[in-house]
């Protein structure tokens, strides 16, 4: 009953908060931040072909994209700041930051998920190879799919590859953007370097949310065609049992506990009452 329904004391149905308001209104400026960036920015790159010079058909676009760009990545800035300030003086924001922590369990099940959608020694098995290994080590047919917590190992990917990816943007459109001062640092070569740099991130990044984060959050058959917590906030139990199960137990044996605290006052109560 439990598989379908979920349990007692957190049914599938049941709708539990993910993302706080604060933390709903920071991702949403991250999204329009980063949009204006690329708008604003991937056309620098493809400005090199010849096919695609209609993007800026005139000086006064240009001149405007580019106001338009540094105003996006002053908000950026701002964003990733009070992203900080939150994990700093909140609780939520701190145990939110905890949670990304890089832990080696994550190592362990990366390599057991991507065993498991590989699919090979299961395969070779079926063809019976290397019987006996198998029947040793019957680890090594991944069967079993790793359990989660509150964030999987490739959420946690992800938060920490637009922390490093805004950081080197950051930088490099710095000195991109103050081209005298960069020159008065360093030689000429450095600056051409930030510019190599500022492009090929951006381009990174670009088609890492592109084909990663959009199949997971919006793609993906299972919660096709969009995840809403990123606008309600809101994950519900059976979603919690399936894709962070070690979530779900931990806030099942919680409750447990406090049900079971509950009842520990009420007969206390009740014993006082018949002394």
């Amino acid at each position: 009953m439990e598989t379908l329904t979920g349990n007692a004391l957190l049914r599938d149905d049941e709708l539990i908060v993910r993302m706080s308001f604060a933390e709903r209104a920071q991702h949403i400026l991250l999204v329009a931040t980063f949009a204006v960036l690329i708008v604003t920015g991937i056309p620098l790159v493809l400005l090199k072909a010849r096919f695609f010079s209609w993007l800026m058909p005139s000086a006064a676009a240009f001149h405007i994209r580019g106001i338009a760009h540094r105003a996006a990545a002053i908000m950026l800035i701002v964003d990733i700041l009070w992203y900080a300030a939150y994990a700093m003086f909140t609780a939520r924001g701190r145990a939110h930051l905890r949670e990304m922590l890089p832990r080696f369990s994550d190592l362990r099940d990366a390599w057991r998920l991507f065993g498991r959608n590989l699919g090979l020694t299961r395969f070779l098995q079926a063809k019976g190879r290397f019987r006996n290994f198998f029947a040793k080590h019957p680890a090594w047919l991944f069967r079993e799919a790793p359990e989660f917590g509150r964030y999987s190992v490739f959420e946690k990917f992800e938060f920490w590859s637009m922390a490093w990816g805004s950081l080197i943007m950051i930088v490099s459109g710095f000195f991109i953007w103050d081209a005298d001062l960069t020159i008065r640092i360093f030689p000429l070569w450095v600056l051409d370097l930030f510019v190599i740099i500022h492009s090929y991130e951006a381009v990174l990044a670009f088609l890492s949310i592109l084909i990663w984060h959009m199949y997971n959050v919006h793609l993906n058959p299972d919660v096709f065609p969009m995840s809403r917590i990123w606008l309600d906030g809101k994950i519900t139990g059976r979603e919690l049992r399936t894709h962070h199960s070690l979530e779900y137990k931990k806030i099942l044996e919680e409750r447990r506990t406090a049900k079971g605290s509950d009842g520990d006052e009420l007969s206390g109560n009740d014993r006082s009452r018949g002394a």
